[in-house]
């Protein structure tokens, strides 16, 4: 009965993830249309993910919780290559050449999930579920990035005043930094030399005490 029970489980989860998944690409195209995430009705939402309504409620019960879902995929993303770095002990032996690869790769999982950061930024502002989740994410993202740089600094690798609110402040301005670069560019900036900036910032925070 057991494995059955964990059969059951892992099935409900993989179902999960696909309708997940086809929902993102549903509300991906048609934020791509130019509508705003709060014009789109639920059922056009149900409907491009090939799902009645029924169907599409037993998994998410509300609008909201539709974003959180399909925003949990695409932020990912956008933070999977800033946690492998930081959880890399040859993080800081990889020089600024290691995060200039981690920044292009920030950049480039922005880019492809465009739509839904766009719209996961707006409702953050006054959607209390959603900020929940987002602010969430990134905070939960700070903590465990702060626990390997206060490693870091234990080995004497860090300066020793880089600390908790190092991590916090560069995380806030990365994001910031490739959330306006993407959404609102500026013809003068590319996305290189956005890249080469933000590294060479974040390099000097941290290599100082490895020098």
């Amino acid at each position: 009965m057991g494995s059955v029970t964990r059969s059951d489980g892992v099935a409900a989860r993989e179902r999960r993830v696909e309708v997940t998944e086809r929902v993102l690409t549903a509300v991906e195209e048609l934020l791509a249309g130019g509508e705003r995430y709060t014009e789109i009705p639920v059922m056009r939402i149900a409907e491009r993910s090939g799902m009645s309504r029924t169907n599409f409620y037993q998994y998410f019960p509300n609008k909201s919780e539709v974003l959180v879902h399909v925003a949990e995929v695409a932020s990912a993303a956008f933070f999977d290559a800033p946690a492998r770095w930081f959880a890399d002990d040859s993080a800081l032996d990889q020089g600024l050449p290691g995060v200039e690869r981690v920044i292009r790769e920030m950049v480039a999982g922005f880019r492809e999930h465009w739509t839904v950061m766009r719209a996961l930024g707006e409702l953050a502002a006054y959607d209390s579920e959603v900020a929940a989740f987002w602010f969430g994410r990134i905070n939960g993202f700070i903590e465990v990035a702060a626990s390997h740089v206060e490693c870091w600094r234990e080995q004497g690798r860090v300066d020793p005043a880089v600390g908790p609110e190092s991590v916090a402040a560069v995380t806030w301005m990365v994001e910031r930094a490739v959330t306006q670069h993407v959404l609102h560019p500026n013809g003068a900036v590319t996305d290189e030399g956005l890249v080469r900036a933000l590294a060479r910032t974040i390099w000097l925070t941290f290599s100082q005490g490895s020098r």
